[in-house]
């Protein structure tokens, strides 16, 4: 019975575009439907012919389905003007992200300790689908949903078309601060949860959050160096966020269940508040048009010095590959092993190399397919969204994998930093290629 909840659950956020075209809602993309229903039809099916379990690939299904859903609201939201918008649509965003590590951890973890040999390939084939067909649905959904919204109260990159929501805006930032306030005083005085670990999740998460709207919303607006920057430091702030979530609290072992709170507030109020200051960065810089590159030509293809600092970057971690181990001990770091999904340099000196350059194609790969699908989440072409969904799905079953079999990443900080951010600035190139090829723009009127 349970599981066949999970399916159902699944069916009815595939299935919400259909409300559009009941409603006669100009919004409704029947090409979004089809892919999305069909994608999740497949992943749902898959475990009933031997593909995993479905009390484990299920979830995972739908764990993603709802978190791409409200991963592409917010990532719309944060290009856009609206405060209060975004920050109704971070707490799902976020929250949800919270929610379903538990869910992945728990269906990687059964796929790799429980099955082998030609099992251990069919159970994690049913949870590739299962990711990719969430990913896909999700952000179909989503973008949907969310287009609706931007129409029904005039929301675009520089404005905002209805008092109502104007004034909630004004006032949505202070309130983020003080709930979070509110939230560390309420878990200290009542000693819900280690002191340390409250502080902890709280800096990091506002940290991560706020570097990583201030970066995303750059991404999109077209210039090449300052989203270098920003990937450099929001890699570092991941990574370390990351090792503390999943190996480092005081609990011991994944993040206990009742940090979901501050963990959520702070995020959310971290990525309003980059999302802010990004705002005022891009009026002083005059990078406030988007679609620039679409409607007038060529942006911003005087600027060369973000390559100056990229060059200096992988310099240096040339020399942390080679020197990785005295080095962290240099700074009082414990040098960790890398587990591979191969075993190819198993025994040999080049093993932690080849390790750590792996973990910086990962970081590399997904975030060219995360701009890709960011890129084209906000923005008006399904068709090319959809095709983005398929490979970001593929690529962040992969970095899932990864991260969640390698708890101890302080190990990876210079070189997943320097794929994050080489790998963000070559899908920008390449979206503003394809976008103009499309004349696929971020408002629409």
């Amino acid at each position: 019975m349970f599981d066949s909840m999970w399916l159902v659950l699944v069916f009815l956020v595939l299935g919400s575009p259909a409300l559009f075209w009941w409603a006669k809602n100009p919004m409704f993309d029947r090409r979004s439907f089809v892919l999305a229903l069909g994608m999740g039809g497949i992943a749902a099916c898959l475990p009933l012919v031997g593909f995993g379990e479905p009390h484990f690939v299920w979830p995972v299904l739908f764990a993603q389905t709802l978190l791409y859903t409200t991963y592409v609201s917010v990532s719309r939201m944060r290009q856009r003007k609206s405060a209060f918008l975004h920050a109704v649509m971070s707490v799902g965003s976020n929250g949800g992200w919270f929610l379903t590590m538990f869910v992945l951890a728990t269906a990687y973890t059964h796929a790799q300790q429980t099955l082998h040999g030609s099992a251990l390939s069919l159970e994690f084939a049913g949870f590739l689908v299962a990711t990719i067909a969430g990913i896909l649905g999700g952000r179909l959904v989503g973008v949907q949903w969310m287009q609706w919204v931007e129409k029904k109260y005039g929301v675009k990159t520089d404005s905002v078309g209805s008092p109502a929501l104007a004034r909630l805006d004004r006032y949505t930032v202070p309130t983020l601060l003080y709930a979070l306030l509110g939230t560390v005083l309420v878990l200290w005085l009542f000693e819900l949860v280690p002191l340390r670990d409250v502080l902890v999740v709280t800096v990091l998460g506002f940290l991560q959050n706020g570097i990583y709207a201030f970066n995303t919303r750059l991404a999109n607006r077209n210039h090449p160096g300052w989203p270098v920057v920003t990937g450099l430091l929001g890699g570092i702030v991941f990574i370390v966020h990351w090792t503390y979530l999943l190996g480092y609290s005081a609990a011991g072992g994944i993040m206990p269940f009742a940090l979901l709170l501050p963990y959520t507030v702070a995020t959310v109020a971290g990525s309003n508040v980059g999302a802010l200051f990004s705002m005022i960065f891009e009026g002083w810089f005059g990078l406030n048009k988007p679609d620039a590159h679409v409607k007038e030509g060529k942006a911003y293809a005087e600027v060369l010095w973000h390559r100056r600092l990229l060059i200096a970057t992988a310099i240096l971690c040339g020399v942390y590959l080679v020197w990785s181990e005295p080095i962290l001990a240099l700074v009082g770091v414990i040098a960790h092993d890398i587990v591979l999904p191969f075993s190819f340099f198993d025994g040999t000196a080049y093993a932690r190399m080849a390790a750590m350059i792996f973990g910086g194609f990962v970081f590399f790969a997904n975030n060219i397919t995360h701009t890709l699908s960011s890129r084209a989440g906000n923005r008006n072409h399904a068709p090319y969204h959809a095709a983005t969904c398929l490979l970001h799905g593929s690529v962040t079953f992969s970095m899932g994998a990864f991260v969640i079999l390698n708890a101890s990443f302080l190990d990876l900080i210079p070189i997943a930093a320097l794929g994050s951010a080489a790998g963000q600035l070559y899908a920008q190139k390449f979206s503003m290629w394809m976008e103009k090829r499309l004349v696929s723009v971020m408002d629409v009127d």
